[in-house]
This record gives C-alpha cells, sequence and structure tokens, in this order.
C-alpha cells in the first residue's frame, strides 16, 4: 500500500508488470494443467516480486477460493489502472 499512495517511479511499474503476468499467466493460459496452476498459486510467494505487490496474503486468497471453485483456467482478465498501478480481475 506504501508503493501505491507513495510517489511512482519505473522500477515500481516494473515490479507491478511482472507480478501481473505472472498472475494473468497462471489463472488464465490454457496450456497450463490444472496441476501446474495449483501448484503456481500455491507458491505464490515465488513469483516475481509477489511479495512486493501483496506484501499480505489476504488480499490475494479470495483469487485462489474463485479458482477452486471455477475449477480451471479464467476466461475472462480484466485490468485496469488504480492509484497508477495495473490491477487484474478474472472471471471463471
Amino acid at each position: 500500500m506504501a508503493a501505491m499512495m507513495g510517489p511512482k517511479d519505473a522500477l515500481a511499474n516494473e515490479k507491478n508488470q511482472q507480478f501481473k503476468a505472472w498472475l494473468a499467466q497462471t489463472c488464465s493460459d490454457p496450456n497450463l494443467s490444472n496441476a501446474q496452476r495449483e501448484q503456481r498459486l500455491s507458491n505464490w510467494e515465488n513469483a516475481p516480486h509477489a511479495r512486493y505487490c501483496h506484501p499480505r496474503e489476504e488480499h490475494l486468497l479470495p483469487l485462489q477460493v474463485c479458482y477452486g471453485l471455477g475449477g480451471g483456467a479464467a476466461k475472462t482478465v480484466f485490468q485496469q489502472s488504480v492509484a497508477g498501478f495495473v490491477t487484474s480481475g478474472y472471471q471463471w
């Protein structure tokens, strides 16, 4: 949150972009098996800049629940800018 509310810089944007790309691939890439997707989501802290983008996991847990209920790749990926950062939403 400090990064979102503080001054923006190219490094912060790059970290956000890398994590966003990893998350979009993890949630929606039809070439990933469900086992691969589950492994990636279970070990999300290993994603590029995971703790920078999500210092606390409770903001990511609802996404994991939705994935579990959806049972496969997300059908739609929404992206928009919030406080200067790209945020993502997924629809199963």
